[in-house]
């Protein structure tokens, strides 16, 4: 097992110097506020917005502002003024020129890890038999999908998935109070944790229960958000595409819908995972999804693949599926350009979209592609609740 830490350590890190995505420069640009003093990074860029070099919203939530800029803090003494300069140049030539660039995606990709490996050793917690347990280590820590996510595309989603882990060992130990206040606390750093408050409220076993379980996420998630409740706040983050698009899609509300009436009406027997799981498996399937999103649902999946080994296969294939749905996206940061760092000479290379177009229309691809995705993902939906798998 220590070996196999040790090589996925040295692979994660190996991806996480040479490759390079540049949302990791804008949110961490924005971050490095906060060792400045500035409380209330909402309302500063919007006020402040023409004198920026970067002149992007801050689109993510208070939590993850106070994450990435404390964590910035702590290294800054390390990189002096180098690493500001170089978050703070808007130019296209930061990417290729500076000798340093490697160090600082290392830098700035290091709490990953921290928080990759740990979740490693959570999802061990799920299960009682070594050997099971061994299995959640190995597919956690090298399938190439979370590496992707993590490491390539500097997905911070991973903070909220962090806490949504431990949410669910909480529920596992029939602490749904203690879960339901984790989740509150993840949605300080992504709302989506929210979208699970009907099925805390169907958990419950009395109506002062069910009460408590919905409230307290939304409380919580309230006096996170509390002190920068402003005009800037809610233009930038409270209704920015990456926040809302999932609570707009009609295809999020026909699935909450679904699962809930089926619980309702239908089963007799909450199990918490099985609703988590299959929600996103269906919203997944039939919306068009940030890649980054599908880092939610994968612990899950890890979590699913070694209780039910004969899914395992199936659940790797449609994950090469969502995969090549972003991919298909006229969006060079999703493929060619994430080697600029090493020259401006792969601008001049055709995308995948840009290839296929010649022989298929990509977007009908991506439509075939969604209807494989979602007819495998209710396939998985009906065999955990039929046979009622459970954490």
């Amino acid at each position: 097992m220590k070996k196999l830490l040790l090589l996925a350590i040295a692979l994660r890190l190996l991806v996480a110097a040479f490759l390079f995505h540049p949302d990791i420069k804008t949110f961490n640009y924005q971050a490095s506020f906060l060792k400045k003093g500035i409380f209330n990074i909402y309302t500063y860029l919007v006020q402040n917005k023409k004198t920026l070099p970067l002149k992007d919203d801050f689109v993510y939530f208070p939590l993850t502002y106070f994450a990435l800029g404390g964590y910035q803090a702590v290294i800054s003494p390390i990189f002096g003024s180098s690493l500001d300069s170089w978050l703070a140049n808007a130019g296209s030539s930061s990417m290729i020129k500076d000798p340093n660039i490697f160090k600082y995606l290392v830098a700035l990709k290091l709490p990953y890890l921290v928080l990759d490996i740990a979740i490693a050793f959570l999802l061990m917690k799920f299960f009682d038999n070594k050997e099971e347990k061994k299995k959640a280590f190995i597919f956690w820590l090298f399938n190439p999908f979370t590496i992707i996510i993590i490491y390539v595309f500097s997905n911070i989603d991973i903070f909220p998935v962090v806490l949504t882990i431990l949410a669910f060992l909480m529920i596992k130990k029939q602490r749904l109070f203690y879960a339901s206040l984790i989740l509150g606390l993840a949605s300080g750093f992504k709302l989506y944790p929210l979208l699970f408050i009907p099925f805390l409220f169907l958990a419950g076993r009395d109506l002062k229960e069910k009460i408590i379980l919905t409230i307290t996420p939304l409380i919580t998630f309230g006096l996170i958000i509390l002190p920068f409740i402003s005009p800037a706040f809610f233009q930038s983050a409270l209704v920015s595409g990456l926040t809302t698009g999932i609570f707009t899609s009609d295809f999020t509300t026909l699935a909450l819908s679904t699962l809930f009436f089926y619980a309702v009406l239908i089963d007799k027997k909450i199990n918490l995972f099985n609703y988590w799981v299959a929600l996103f498996l269906m919203i997944f399937s039939f919306m068009l999804f940030h890649i980054q999103w599908l880092l939610w649902v994968t612990p899950f999946l890890v979590i699913l693949s070694v209780k039910k080994p004969l899914l395992s296969w199936l659940i790797f294939f449609f994950g090469i599926i969502a995969f090549a749905i972003p991919m298909l996206y006229q969006d060079r940061y999703m493929t060619i350009s994430l080697f600029r760092v090493y020259s401006t000479w792969y601008d001049l290379l055709p995308t995948p979209f840009t290839i296929i177009q010649k022989v298929y229309d990509p977007t009908n691809l991506q439509s075939v592609f969604h209807s494989v995705l979602a007819a495998g993902s209710l396939v998985m939906t009906y065999k955990i609740f039929k046979e009622r798998e459970s954490i």
